[in-house]
């Protein structure tokens, strides 16, 4: 189970407090979030690398912008 992030989990590595706005950066970045596994509601779980990738490259923009 450490290869994987929760819903919750991956909100949380992308400073998200809000599904939906976490679901319309999901729909942005499509190639980000690669999701390993779907189940009922928002049983999602997403590939933890990949996810970690997209945050650091995330996070280094901001510092570049700021």
């Amino acid at each position: 189970m450490n290869d994987i992030y929760t819903l919750e989990e991956a909100m949380a590595r992308l400073g998200f407090k809000s599904a939906n706005a976490f679901f319309q950066l999901e729909r942005k970045y499509p190639d980000a979030f690669v999701i390993m596994k779907r189940g009922p509601g928002r049983n999602i779980r997403y590939h933890k690398a990949t996810l970690d990738r997209f945050a650091k490259r995330r996070e280094d923009l901001k510092q570049e912008k700021s």
